[in-house]
């Protein structure tokens, strides 16, 4: 992952699912911490996104927050945080899709279709609130014309 091609959003979208993993004391960063601090963003633009991708965004936010609330926690430690492999698969799609669509920075946008893409079970979160990654990709389209 390099951190140089995300936009200074993403990357304070990463540093934010980060320190939501480190204060509920959870041993590893998932596509669900991501997904979480993208559906609590300012503009709401993940939550406008998965709206008019005919998604549910009030239940891809319960939903998170259950599977968040299911994840281990550990007592002690030295604090240190591992990555998911699917947190690094949802990076790398991320960063292809930027690649392949000639884009210089990978956005919050892409990191999102890659959490409904290569997210696991964070994935299946999307999935059951009506999310597909064509229909994020539709709406991302739709937005950045807007």
């Amino acid at each position: 992952m390099n951190l140089e091609i995300y936009s200074d959003r993403a990357k304070q979208a990463i540093q934010s699912a980060q320190s939501l993993a480190l204060a509920r004391r959870h041993q590893h960063l998932s596509p669900e911490h991501l997904l979480k601090v993208l559906l609590e963003e300012r503009d709401g633009l993940s939550r406008n996104l998965i709206k008019q991708a005919g998604g549910d965004p009030e239940r891809a936010v319960r939903d998170t927050d259950a599977a968040l609330g299911k994840l281990p926690s550990v007592q002690g430690g030295s604090g240190q945080l591992y990555l998911k492999p699917e947190t690094a698969a949802v990076f790398a799609a991320a960063e292809q899709d930027a690649k392949k669509a000639g884009d210089t920075f990978v956005t919050t946008e892409r990191l999102l279709t890659a959490i409904a893409d290569a997210g696991g079970s964070a994935a299946e979160l999307l999935k059951k609130a009506g999310v597909t990654v064509a229909g994020l990709e539709e709406a991302a389209r739709t937005i950045r014309k807007g």
